[in-house]
């Protein structure tokens, strides 16, 4: 009968499911089997089907139904609690998200900065405690994987605050691409002759840490010890130094074990410099033999680039958050120079990204989190000084659930300054537009330009921007874009 046929293969379907199927593809299925199933009741009803048929197949329409129209009650609820959530969650990023303000040094509870410092760390500053405020030192998450974004490297940070809550950011930088070396015994002439080791010189400096590398070193934050094992005068690890594959030897001061702390950029082997630079004091005196002494080195990327992203901070309890962005150099890269010479006109185009919340207590759009977009930069050094020689546009937004938002921001008109900056438009500079609606001019932008290239145009542009939606929409990011050629 063609209706048990169906009833089966509607059957046969929602066993194939598997768990990963969600409550809406399940609540699916068993409205297909309930409708085959009622199908079946009809057509043994109609061809005089014994009762027992009909019996069965009316239970198996029930049983259907009931766990269909518990998925749809769950499906429900499940909405409902989201909706909740993210009430709850856009209120306090909407009351925690604003516009970069002073700079990481700075004291206040006015201060939302984050920078680099001279050394390289990252840090942010979140103007906490409000009598006293500091930055606070954020390390890589190693383990995070944060996708490139239009050609630029993502990263993300953490940190534990004091007195508790927690600090994150996502940055994005423009990191040139490794590229082959010498072989290593030739950039390293200070092989062991005997046994073709050489002590990890200088193993504090960022120089050396970000050479460092193995699957075992594998902490995101603080110090890692290895014991020795039974019957061994030293202890093996597996890694790479400087790309090039091998062991690494330690061994360990007087009733110490061998350590690996996290650095800026990579890792410090053991602990204070002894006599011939190795590290030793606290943390085990360690040695790298490659596996091939004439392989290649990989040139690490470069440690002068541009950045930019955003951060935040919640509280212990999560009942406060608090968000900007931020750009900012490590390292050295020159700003633009003498642009007041300079005729024609250059765009930029590259990515932005950053945190926005849309809050409503009236039944309006709650939505909240962290965004992706593109950002393009029209400039014309001809009218360096007018007011609208530099504008910009922010679209293709990607929000916190990894769909498109319709929305863009324009960039307002300001003058170039002669060094590459853009810091005049913070008057009502932004337009924030939600499907094709735009709100009225507001909040403000800046910029800096980066990297004469030999044609005298700067190669590089980046800034950060903070725009409002009405009484309902706040959102505040950066963006770094590249010269198109």
């Amino acid at each position: 009968m063609q209706a048990e046929t169906a009833l089966m293969n509607a059957e046969t379907a929602l066993e194939m499911l598997g768990a990963s199927a969600t409550d809406a593809q399940r609540e699916s299925a068993y409205r297909t089997v309930q409708q085959a199933a009622d199908n079946l009741v009809m057509a043994l009803q109609a061809n005089g089907g014994t009762a027992a048929e009909v019996e069965a197949a009316t239970t198996a329409r029930q049983n259907a139904m009931n766990m269909a129209d518990n998925l749809a009650q769950k499906i429900e609820d499940d909405a409902m609690a989201a909706n909740a959530a993210m009430m709850a969650t856009a209120a306090k990023l909407y009351a925690g998200i604003s516009a970069a303000i002073s700079s990481p040094s700075s004291t206040g509870a006015f201060v939302r900065a984050a920078g680099y410092t001279a050394g390289g760390d990252f840090r942010v500053n979140a103007g906490l405690p409000a009598d006293a405020s500091a930055p606070v030192t954020l390390s890589q998450d190693k383990e995070a994987m944060v996708a490139s974004h239009r050609g630029w490297e993502g990263m993300k940070f953490t940190a534990s605050a004091t007195g508790g809550g927690t600090y994150e950011a996502v940055v994005y930088s423009n990191v040139g691409e490794p590229t082959p070396g010498a072989k290593f015994n030739v950039q390293y002439t200070d092989l062991d002759a005997t046994t073709g080791e050489r002590p990890i010189n200088n193993a504090g400096t960022a120089a050396v840490q970000e050479l460092v590398a193995s699957s075992r070193f594998d902490q995101s934050a603080g110090t890692k010890e290895f014991e020795l094992g039974t019957n061994l005068q030293r202890v093996i690890i597996s890694g790479s130094f400087h790309g090039v594959s091998g062991n690494y030897y330690c061994t360990p001061a007087a009733s110490s074990t061998c350590a690996v702390q996290v650095a800026a950029d990579g890792f410090t082997l053991g602990g204070t410099a002894d006599a011939d630079n190795s590290f030793s004091a606290g943390g085990g005196t360690w040695r790298f033999k490659p596996s091939d002494p004439n392989a290649l080195v990989t040139e690490m990327p470069d440690t002068n680039y541009v950045s930019y992203g955003w951060w935040i901070y919640k509280s212990a309890d999560g009942n406060e958050f608090r968000a900007s962005a931020f750009e900012d150099v490590k390292g050295s890269v020159p700003n633009a120079r003498n642009l007041n010479a300079l005729n024609g006109t250059a765009t930029y185009v590259g990515g932005a990204a950053g945190k926005y919340a849309l809050s409503s207590s009236t039944g309006g759009t709650n939505d909240a989190g962290h965004f992706t977009a593109r950002a393009t930069l029209e400039a014309n050094f001809t009218t360096n000084t007018a007011t609208n020689a530099v504008t910009g546009t922010i679209d293709n937004f990607i929000g916190a659930d990894g769909e498109a938002r319709d929305w863009s921001v324009e960039l307002k008109g300001s003058p170039i300054r002669d060094t590459g900056q853009i810091i005049d438009a913070t008057s009502n500079g932004t337009v924030w537009t939600i499907g094709g609606t735009a709100a009225a001019a507001s909040g403000e932008w800046v910029g800096q330009l980066y990297d004469n290239g030999d044609d005298g145009v700067p190669k590089v542009a980046a800034g950060k921007f903070y725009s409002t939606y009405g009484q309902d929409g706040k959102l505040v990011g950066a963006f770094g874009a590249n010269l198109e050629k």
